[in-house]
């Protein structure tokens, strides 16, 4: 059954590229734009491709497949797939190579808006053994427009030849022309073509974006100039020129510079090939006739120091496939918050199943406003730590490149001693950016292509922020999760209804629905999150996974006159221990005059110091002996979601506890019976000062927390369905039909241009 209306076409010629068809399937399969069909015209392979793809066409009715019986080159097949083709737009995709999943959807976008017939994009070139990098040059990605004197590259330039880009084209331009492939060109046939359409006046919009990932291996021919290559060449370009009248000087200018060039490249390929044969009055006479090609001999020597100055090479797949990649652009140095803590427990689980994890962080803004990130001990679950834009100081330091950074920190401590003296300078202590919510950069984006396993098993990506650089670990057959850790949709609208500012970018739910849904799999960490995703994306998998707790031999009773908050400084702690400080904290120490209040963690910096009976103590370390200590822990959220980890780490330390509603959301009813849940101030008070009065009550409640947290928030109990992910084998295609179904739950909607930008 044909897909009914196409926009674009996607048209993939295919000669013996079994090993690479099916990841060239998949990343069109996976396209956000769902109105399209891909076309496969297999040039008479030998090996396994054509049943490849039919077994796509089987499970996804977008592609068709058409057999030739002979082969006769690209171009020739490429015309079959315009003959058929339907779409508005064809696109091309080598069998070789992949696309990102928005790639065709910006194209779209940009082509029409700005009333393009061609619209390309930057090139991600990988290679085994060889680090990622992108093909265009810094000036060529500042072109806006291309024009044809642009477009008629000169071979062995210092800038990319853009004939390597792999356009969008509007079907109509093509047809109204008659415009076809050269049948005669195995290599240049999408430069002859774009020539042509260029040629008849089409107007070429290039993005900057790098959506098309050019694979090279020892089988590709399309960066091989054999001396035969080059005389068709040769041949097309007198054809080409005679398109373009005398008077349009650039482009005759940029014609004999081209064929300047060939003529120099062929007599370097002349020398090679003389000297690799050892015909030195072959290759002496070739270098005595072409003096400048002789200068092209330091190429490979350059290519070999820029291969060097890069730091990293992507590891290749081997035997090994129990590799996990983490993309997270969180502050990620230990058990510093509650997220942090979530995401490392996750993380120790893979690893006790012998799992290795490559945590990637990609970001510079990972930074924030302090220069360097000190990595605790817990760090060690991860076999590799790769931060972008730091120098790596022993195992556990890393320091910014960045002064700019250290600058802002000074101004924010500067800032901070001029307050207790007095003075406001505001100005000097802003706040950082969110940084998970930060618009990606090419730089960011490069940095997880050379830093990834490529043997990579599973790609997890941290928040649903993270999603669209997912493609980017160059991992195709591996699947992906994306950690929600909240409903953040959800949390801003909370956040709206009271007037409230939350310290997470806010996400719509169209936003966020689209960015889960390019993972495939989304896990939540709470049950009513959870089943709001599943309705939300109804064909997707959803994985419940809370955090799990160790839990301690016995329940701790502690004192009867210590109270204990522990969070992070984010606006829900925030505004909860607020809440408790101004309206039950008094009440509390009216009653019970002796009664201390320890605030641990970060959150304690947006609270004067002078509180009564309040010690804030900030990071600590260790936090068991204050939990043994404390009588009553407390969670008085008012506002916020996800899963509240200091909730379940307190009934795993076996302690009474007070908590709000809007802590316990999400919990399970036994959750919800093992504390006292007040939501009214005075109510609140009363919990805890009656747990404190009473031995025999706070050791009741503490012993039913303990019993709970063994339960429920065991390891096994909570880490099941992620390790039966992880370690089910998922033979490709498995997860094809829920990722199309999924993007189909959320194509229809409408989303802010800008912000869509800002995340693809």
């Amino acid at each position: 059954m044909l897909t009914p209306d196409p926009i674009v076409s996607v048209i993939i010629a295919n000669f013996n590229a079994e090993k690479f068809l099916p990841d060239a399937l998949t990343s069109a399969c996976a396209q956000t734009l769902r109105a399209i069909e891909i076309i496969v015209i297999d040039d008479a392979s030998s090996d396994g491709s054509v049943e490849i793809a039919n077994r796509f066409a089987r499970e996804d009715e977008r592609v068709r497949v058409i057999a030739r019986k002979t082969r006769s080159g690209p171009g020739a097949a490429r015309n079959d797939g315009l003959s058929v083709a339907r779409g508005q737009w064809i696109a091309v995709l080598d069998s070789d190579d992949m696309m990102h999943p928005a790639r065709l959807e910006d194209l779209l976008r940009a082509a029409e808006q700005a009333n393009a017939d061609i619209c390309a994009d930057d090139l991600l070139i990988f290679q085994e053994g060889v680090p990622p990098t992108s093909h265009l040059s810094r000036r060529q990605r500042k072109l806006a427009w291309i024009s044809a004197a642009d477009f008629v590259d000169r071979i062995y330039s210092r800038e990319a030849p853009l004939g390597y880009l792999k356009p969008l084209i509007r079907t109509a331009f093509l047809r109204a022309h008659d415009i076809r492939y050269n049948p005669d060109l195995m290599i240049g046939e999408d430069y002859d073509l774009v020539i042509q359409l260029l040629s008849k006046g089409a107007k070429f919009r290039l993005l900057p974006t790098l959506g098309y990932f050019y694979r090279k291996h020892n089988n590709s021919i399309s960066h091989r100039l054999s001396g035969e290559n080059l005389e068709h060449m040769l041949a097309a370009d007198v054809r080409l020129r005679a398109l373009f009248p005398e008077s349009r000087c650039d482009v005759m200018r940029a014609f004999d510079a081209r064929r300047a060039s060939i003529e120099r490249a062929r007599a370097f390929s002349t020398i090679v090939s003389g000297l690799k044969a050892r015909k030195w009055r072959e290759a002496g006479a070739a270098a005595l006739r072409h003096p400048s090609a002789v200068a092209l001999l330091v190429m490979p020597i350059a290519a070999r120091l820029r291969r060097l100055r890069l730091p990293h090479v992507r590891q290749t797949a081997g035997g090994d496939d129990k590799r996990i990649c983490l993309i997270s652009r969180q502050r990620l140095v230990g058990h510093t918050n509650g997220s942090s803590t979530y995401l490392i427990a996750l993380m120790s689980a893979l690893r006790d199943a012998g799992y290795k994890i490559t945590l990637i962080s990609p970001s510079v803004a990972t930074f924030g406003r302090w220069p360097f990130l000190l990595l605790r001990p817990e760090m060690a679950v991860f076999d590799e730590v790769h931060v972008r834009g730091a120098w790596k100081v022993g195992n556990r330091l890393r320091v910014a490149k960045d002064p700019r950074i250290a600058l802002a920190a000074a101004s924010a401590i500067a800032a901070r001693f001029a307050s207790r003296l007095g003075l406001k300078i505001a100005s000097w202590d802003r706040p950082a950016p969110y940084a998970g919510a930060e618009p990606w950069h090419r730089d960011d984006q490069l940095y997880i292509a050379r830093h990834a396993p490529s043997a990579s098993r599973i790609v997890l990506a941290d928040y649903a922020f993270t999603t669209p650089a997912i493609p980017y670990a160059l991992a195709p057959q591996a699947r992906s999760a994306v950690i929600m850790h909240d409903h953040l949709s959800a949390r801003a609208e909370r956040f709206r209804e009271q007037h409230l500012a939350d310290s997470v970018t806010a996400l719509e739910p169209t936003t966020e629905a689209r960015l889960l849904a390019q993972a495939d799999v989304t896990i939540a960490i709470q049950k009513l999150e959870a089943e709001a995703i599943q309705r939300l994306l109804p064909d997707r998998q959803v994985l419940l996974v809370p955090h799990a707790c160790h839990a301690v031999p016995a329940p701790q009773v502690g004192d009867r006159a210590t109270v204990l908050f522990v969070g992070s400084s984010t606006a829900p702690n925030i505004i909860g221990l607020r809440w408790f400080l101004e309206g039950v904290w008094p009440e509390i120490r009216r009653r019970i005059p002796n009664c201390l209040l320890l605030v641990a963690g970060s959150v304690a910096t947006s609270f004067p110091t002078e509180t009564a009976g309040a010690q804030f103590l900030g990071i600590v370390t260790d936090l068991a002996p204050l939990y043994a200590r404390a009588g009553v822990v407390i969670s008085p959220l008012t506002i916020g979601s996800g899963l509240k980890i200091k909730l379940i780490e307190a009934l795993g330390q076996g302690k009474a506890i007070v908590a709000t509603s809007a802590s316990t959301e999400g919990c399970e009813d036994e959750v919800i019976q093992a504390t006292l849940q007040r939501d009214d101030p005075q109510a609140f008070a009363d919990a805890v000062v009656e747990l404190l009065s009473n031995d025999e009550l706070r050791r009741s409640k503490a012993a039913q927390a303990l019993d709970v947290a063994r339960r429920l928030y065991s390891a096994e109990a909570s880490y099941g369905a992620l390790l039966a992910f992880v370690n089910a084998d998922a033979p490709h295609g498995q997860n094809l039909k829920p990722r199309q179904a999924a993007s189909e739950a959320w194509t229809e909607s409408s989303m802010d241009t800008a912000q869509r930008h800002s995340l693809t």
